[in-house]
């Protein structure tokens, strides 16, 4: 997928009308980001990290100074800060654990200062230091991963009803091997995407490399969390 020119859209009567601009933090290879798109958004990335990968135009630098500086310039923002820090796995390692930073509270405090309506996403281990937020899965968008992801708010956020992704692959860990991952209760399996494309199209995600994958967002979730922000924008812009 190349980069994509989403600043204007040409509405029917061939007029050019500029799209609501998103800011997404923490961006990675841009999972977040094409969700926050395809519900209407004109979309700039930002990571501490070069991502030749993201769809749109993306900056390279820390992402809570970018947001200091250009807040101004956004109509929404979305944050996902390192999580890391937050994983059930990475709590049974204490030591290692503590090397991740810890962002989510700072990230937060920068996000209110703002006065823009903001989102932020990480994972379900990161529940205790996260405000009210709303959990979202894969089986709610008929996807082939489960990837329970929470997402907070300065609105309101509502959640589709849960449905287990079902059939279900792995999409983590250094390769796509195929390899069982544990057997559940029932007798059945869960086992690893064998191929970079199965596990593309488990997460519905086209453009990234394995090691991106793995840490992608899916864009069915942002592009739910983004028609209810694009729906707030407007509210807010008829009072």
């Amino acid at each position: 997928m190349g980069r994509i020119d989403r600043m204007q859209t040409e509405t029917g009567g061939g007029h050019l009308v500029s799209k609501p601009r998103l800011l997404d933090l923490f961006s990675c290879a841009g999972g977040a980001g094409v969700g926050y798109a395809r519900a209407g958004f004109d979309v700039v990335g930002v990571d501490i990290e070069p991502q030749p990968n993201y769809p749109y135009e993306h900056h390279v630098g820390d992402a809570l100074d970018f947001l200091a500086e250009n807040a101004h310039e956004f109509d929404a923002i979305h944050a996902s800060p390192p999580c890391q820090g937050y994983t059930t796995m990475s709590s049974k390692y204490p030591t290692a654990q503590a090397e991740w930073p810890k962002l989510i509270e700072p990230t937060r405090a920068a996000l209110i200062a703002t006065g823009k309506p903001w989102v932020i996403e990480n994972v379900a281990g990161a529940a205790k230091v996260m405000c009210s937020p709303v959990k979202l899965s894969g089986g709610m968008f008929n996807l082939g991963v489960e990837r329970p992801r929470l997402f907070e708010s300065n609105i309101a956020l509502t959640a589709p009803s849960y449905r287990r992704a079902d059939p279900v692959v792995g999409v983590y860990g250094r390769n796509h091997d195929g390899r069982r991952l544990w057997t559940r209760s029932d007798g059945s399996e869960l086992r690893a995407a064998k191929t970079l494309v199965e596990g593309q199209l488990a997460m519905g995600i086209s453009w990234m490399t394995w090691p991106e994958l793995t840490e992608a967002i899916p864009p069915a979730m942002t592009h739910h969390i983004g028609l209810q922000l694009i729906a707030w924008l407007g509210k807010e812009m008829t009072i």
